[in-house]
């Protein structure tokens, strides 16, 4: 993709940026070749590489924490390091060489974890920043191509790893499927557009018949209390009335639309209607019918759906370790979490953050800190845990803290003392991308980046 990408972009005057992501998943020897081979080819064809690597132990963090696998969990990593390139640089793409292989064996996972429409609908050619222009063509198309131009290749050892689902597709049930039914390519392909239009629709008629409002958690009579803890509800009646397929899907895009941006999204893993698998403790199809069918309260992994004063109910469910509070801050303004005073500001209305200020883009939630939390640098200088952070709260006589998080992760940590709120530890700004600043006021002192 890369190097026909050069030849194109000379006639067209484009502008391409490389980036290699090390996931640091698999043996050094083997993550350092490839970083080596893309930066060689980089030097080939005239083009600027950018090499990030992956904190050590962050993707097994992410996928023991969230309960996912380690291929959902580096996706996630992957992604959100897309997205922090595609704002430093100002991107209006990010291409990625997803081939028709890609698209038919992701079709046949999901059609084994029994998906539902939106799961098996095709990989699209262009969603948001990311683009697709090989997905029409196949793997063998790929070597042919590479043979022509005399261009070798790189292959990752975990492909044969039979551990992965992905790869038992590959390299045991595709043979079959070849050898007993060679058509079986072209159905799946048209199998996944009909759903893809199946999807579409189902999608427009939720939004359409079923639409959610915040709500106010059980104890609060105030509305924007409910934007804030991100709760949603509606009539009872209206819900019930509708189609159970409707029902279901009106659930998840209400559950996208409340934690959309947050690190635990949902995924429906296990029936993996959305783009995939990241981000969180997983929402599966069966939790979301057996609440469409009438079955009570059920809690849905990070989510919960109940019934109260005729309506339903859609809430965040909490860890126990993050059972304290949160704040859910999607505009500009002042607010005020356990006696912080917090106000949030466009970047643009400043020269630049001050004492006490952070970077960040919403929405941002502020919540109880977690064990693994991290804000993480992506040039490749480090790390800064929530244990540093604890370290260096108790030099300022804090007894507790807070975590900042955006939709690119870990933004800040804030301590809480007596005398009022110190940040602990702030994601750069260059890190950061475009966003917001977010100053505590009245705090008592600040200290910028990562160490």
């Amino acid at each position: 993709m890369v190097s026909a990408l050069a030849c194109f972009m000379r006639d067209r005057g484009l502008i391409l940026r490389c980036f290699h992501l090390d996931h640091g998943i698999r043996p050094r020897e083997e993550r350092l070749g490839d970083a080596e081979a893309v930066k060689a080819l980089c030097r080939c064809l005239g083009l600027p590489v950018t090499i990030g690597t992956a904190q050590p132990g962050l993707i097994q963090g992410i996928a023991k924490s969230q309960g996912i696998g380690l291929e959902a969990a580096a996706r996630q990593v992957r992604h959100r390091a897309w997205n922090r390139e595609a704002l430093r640089w100002g991107a209006a793409r990010v291409l990625v060489a997803h081939t028709w292989d890609d698209l038919l064996e992701t079709a046949l996972m999901r059609v084994l974890r029994g998906s539902g429409p939106g799961g098996l609908a095709s990989m699209p050619p262009s969603r948001g920043l990311i683009l697709r222009p090989l997905l029409g063509m196949d793997r063998s198309q790929v070597l042919e191509y590479l043979q022509s131009q005399g261009l070798s290749y790189r292959t990752d050892s975990t492909n044969a790893d039979p551990s992965y689902l992905r790869n038992r597709i590959r390299h045991k049930l595709i043979p079959l499927l070849d050898t007993w039914f060679p058509f079986w390519k072209h159905s799946l392909a048209h199998l996944a557009e009909t759903q893809r239009y199946t999807a579409e629709f189902l999608q427009g008629e939720a939004k359409r018949r079923l639409p959610w409002e915040y709500a106010a958690p059980e104890g609060v009579s105030s509305w924007d209390a409910g934007e804030r803890t991100g709760a949603l509800a509606i009539s009872r009646d209206v819900f019930f009335n509708q189609p159970e397929i409707l029902r279901e899907e009106a659930l998840f895009l209400a559950a996208g639309r409340l934690l959309g941006g947050r690190r635990n999204a949902p995924s429906r893993r296990g029936t993996p209607d959305g783009p995939g698998g990241n981000r969180a403790s997983s929402i599966r199809r069966i939790s979301i019918r057996l609440f469409s069918q009438g079955r009570g309260p059920v809690d849905m992994g990070s989510l919960r759906a109940g019934l109260r004063g005729g309506r339903v109910i859609l809430t965040p469910r909490p860890r126990a370790e993050e059972a304290g509070f949160s704040l859910l801050i999607k505009a500009p303004g002042r607010y005020k979490i356990k006696g912080i005073r917090i106000a949030v500001r466009a970047a643009c209305q400043g020269s630049g953050a001050s004492p006490g200020c952070f970077f960040a883009a919403l929405p941002l939630a502020f919540r109880s800190a977690r064990r693994d939390d991290r804000i993480v640098s992506w040039g490749g200088s480090g790390s800064f845990s929530r244990k540093k952070a604890l370290d260096r709260s108790r030099r300022f006589g804090c007894a507790d803290s807070i975590t900042a998080e955006d939709s690119h992760g870990v933004a800040a940590f804030i301590g809480i003392s007596r005398n009022g709120a110190v940040l602990l530890a702030q994601r750069t700004e260059k890190e950061a991308g475009q966003g917001f600043y977010c100053c505590i006021l009245g705090d008592t002192g600040g200290l910028h980046g990562a160490e």
